[in-house]
Formats: C-alpha cells, structure tokens, sequence
C-alpha cells in the first residue's frame, strides 16, 4: 500500500480470472484529508486511482504502473465520513504487447463515483 493506513479491503471477490469485486473502506483520520479539504473531507482523485492500481496489482500478481488513462470521471464526491465503503468493480483484459487494459466502475453504496479505462504495464 503507497499510502499506510489509508484505506481497508474489507472483501474481495474473483468473479472470473480477469474481474475483481473488492469493498473497502477509507480511514477518514488519515492526514491526507487534513489538506483535502480541512473543513470538508474528499477522496482525492490521485488516491482512488492508487487503490485501484492495488486491487488490480492484486488480481494481476505483478506490480504495474499507470502507461495511459483513457477516460476517467468522477461522478460524485466521496467524503470519508460519510461515505468511507466504497464498492470497485474492476475488469481486466491482458493485450498482445503485454500491456493491461482496465474497466473500473466505483460505487459508494448505490451511487457511481467513478467510471475509469486505463492501460497499465508490468514494471
């Protein structure tokens, strides 16, 4: 984990070789949010990709390293006290030249906070 303490696996589930369901949960007295924002607690959007590149990690048995992000939205603010589960669901598709193909949807409960389509490489 690049940042300790930041967040939980709660669960994870294979769903096939190539897909992962992992529930985690944030820890909102992490410092990261003490500058993000003091008065008003959100996700950063740099640190729900670096958990996601974990899961996937993870999934894949090697480390990896972002080579291109293809689409990303984020389609709701995730504050740790108020919403510290998140549910990710991640598809993974390994191409020719190595490279790893990513579709990611995040939930907080029922809603979507993040839609993301990323290649990834093997370091």
């Amino acid at each position: 984990m690049l940042i300790a303490q930041f967040y939980t696996i709660l669960s994870k589930e294979a769903t096939d070789q190539m897909a992962l369901t992992v529930n985690v949960e944030l820890n909102p007295h992490h410092g990261v949010y003490q500058g993000h924002f003091p008065a008003n607690p959100v996700l950063p959007g740099v640190c729900t990709l670096q958990i996601i590149k974990e899961c996937l990690e993870e999934l894949m048995g090697s480390t990896l390293q972002y080579a291109q992000v293809n689409s990303c939205k984020y389609l709701s603010v995730v504050n740790p006290f108020i919403t510290p589960k998140l549910q990710l669901n991640l598809t993974a598709q390994v191409l020719e030249d190595n490279q790893i193909q990513l579709l990611t949807d995040g939930k907080t409960g029922e809603t979507d906070f993040i839609k993301l389509k990323a290649t990834l490489i093997r370091k």
